[in-house]
């Protein structure tokens, strides 16, 4: 599923390239290389969730070392795992893109988050554009982010129109 999804970020990125070429003042980036650096990104959530669930499964007692270490969270310890790994995969976005202005999978493609203005963005701009990440992923897979930035003229999702920032090749 992951490889139907990337094969689509790649044709749109292509079928949306021409329309970029023709605008010599837009380093703007489209779908499918935003696409590959949250792909990239994504493996950094996932190590995020093997540091919150076993601190939360350490903190409740939901740990059991036979056969190594398992962490079996339910119910309220579950929501706090979850809630945990969501403000650390928040966090990370947003530090690294106050800082930095590109997260690891940013880097990797050579793409950066920067203000409208052209300036680095503000940590309350980097925190908004990815609190806001929320949405954009709904229903799933972030076919409402997709739609948004696709019908933009500066390939805006709706973080980035809310926090007034652009995603745009180094």
């Amino acid at each position: 599923m992951v490889i139907s999804y990337f094969g689509v970020f790649m044709i749109l990125e292509y079928k949306f390239y021409i329309r970029m070429a023709s605008n010599t003042d837009s380093d703007y980036c489209g779908v499918g290389i935003r696409g590959i650096a949250m792909f990239i990104d994504s493996f950094i959530w996932f190590l995020l969730s093997f540091i919150a669930i076993p601190v939360v499964g350490l903190l409740t007692g939901n740990v059991e070392t036979s056969n190594g270490v398992h962490t079996d969270l339910d119910g309220m310890a579950a929501v706090i795992g979850l809630s945990l790994w969501f403000t650390f995969a928040i966090g990370y976005h947003t530090i690294c893109e106050w800082k930095f202005g590109q997260t690891i999978g940013k880097y990797l493609v050579s793409i950066r988050v920067t203000h409208e203005s052209g300036g680095p963005p503000s940590l309350q701009d980097s925190f908004m554009r990815n609190l806001i990440r929320i949405i954009d992923w709904l229903p799933a897979f972030y076919i409402v982010g997709i739609g948004v930035l696709l019908i933009s003229d500066r390939y805006q999702r709706i973080g980035d129109r809310i926090a007034n920032t652009v995603v745009v090749r180094e």
